[in-house]
């Protein structure tokens, strides 16, 4: 590394086409039904499972787009007229994106040191924040609040191990000093700023509204994210008695436990508009907790905690709603 480059020459994996950019045109999508549509069957074979979880996920991109997302929500937010319906349904629609996008750089596993900076530098912009204190100050947490940190903390944690040193600080002769590196990859370089006028929202209202409004049937998501999570239990058992494609066996297993868990995201994630909705809800927070006792990756399990959390804020939600997504959740993680 020189002595003012945060790059270290590696190259992204390339988008595909599979996260959506801000400024896209025609429908919306949803990016993790994007990235689940090669194994988006009811019914994936080995090799749909196989293909899905090594498929290169540039999550630099994605957590870039969600964090740019979370700064136009706020900049339409501060725009739109009060009462104005509308406005308040494309800042859910942002919302929403963002919080897809959040799991999806949370749940996916690190493979390289790429994804590991992701999710590392995504950490610190999303979520329950922990801000500094002077020395003399005395914390006092709530409960709630230290759960959520502990939720984010875990969703986003990468192994030690695989980490670079930091940037170094500068030397004596050192110079440029009002860009210097302050992480291993800066997420916010490049993007407008949070506040001051919306850069693309205010002319894509009805796109957003629409997009918000357009919530998948919740059942058949809790439906698939069970049979993910069998499907990879049992891949798990076959794999273990010693086959030939034992290998294969555990990465189509990594893949369907994967897919079981952004199924379980996007049931969180959606707003709630009804008493159904709100057991199926509960329905995911008990499988979670299931989960756990399994032994699933701590990371996985809290990444739906914490996109639960912070969908709970999701705006064009019913008024009373937010008291009722405080789900008492294992403190296992």
């Amino acid at each position: 590394m020189t002595r003012n480059d945060q790059g270290s020459g590696r190259s992204l994996a390339p988008l595909g086409g599979q996260l959506p950019h801000e400024h896209d045109t025609g429908a919306l999508q949803d990016p993790i039904m994007l990235v689940t549509a090669i194994a988006g069957s009811d019914d994936p074979s080995l090799d749909e499972l196989v293909a899905f979880r090594r498929q290169a996920i540039d999550l630099k991109a994605a957590a870039r787009h969600a964090k740019a997302l979370q700064n136009e929500e706020f900049r339409l937010s501060l725009a739109r007229e009060l009462g104005d319906e509308q406005g308040e349904l494309a800042c859910a629609g942002l919302q929403i994106m963002s919080l897809s996008l959040v799991a999806l750089v949370a749940a996916w596993p690190a493979d390289d040191l790429d994804q590991a900076e992701a999710k590392l530098a995504l950490a610190e912009k999303t979520g329950a924040l922990h801000p500094r204190h002077e020395p003399d100050y005395v914390a006092s947490l709530e409960a709630a609040h230290a759960r959520r940190l502990r939720w984010k903390r875990a969703a986003f944690t990468v192994p030690e191990l695989m980490l670079p040193p930091a940037p170094s600080a500068p030397q004596g002769s050192s110079q440029g000093l009002s860009t210097w590196p302050l992480a291993r990859w800066d997420l916010v370089a490049g993007l407008p700023l949070r506040g001051g006028a919306p850069t693309f929202a205010q002319t894509e209202l009805a796109t957003w509204a629409g997009f918000a409004r357009a919530a998948p049937d919740l059942d058949p998501l809790l439906a698939r994210a069970r049979k993910m999570f069998e499907t990879s239990d049992r891949l798990i058992a076959l794999a273990q008695r010693g086959p030939e494609n034992a290998s294969e066996l555990m990465v189509a297993a990594e893949g369907a436990r994967l897919a079981g868990y952004l199924a379980a995201v996007q049931v969180m994630i959606w707003p709630v508009h009804n008493r159904l909705s709100l057991a199926t809800k509960r329905e995911v927070v008990a499988l979670i907790n299931l989960r756990g006792v399994v032994g699933d990756p701590v990371h996985m399990q809290a990444t739906v905690r914490h996109v639960t959390a912070d969908a709970a804020w999701v705006k064009s939600l019913p008024v009373d709603a937010r008291d009722k997504l405080n789900f008492d959740w294992s403190e296992i993680v």
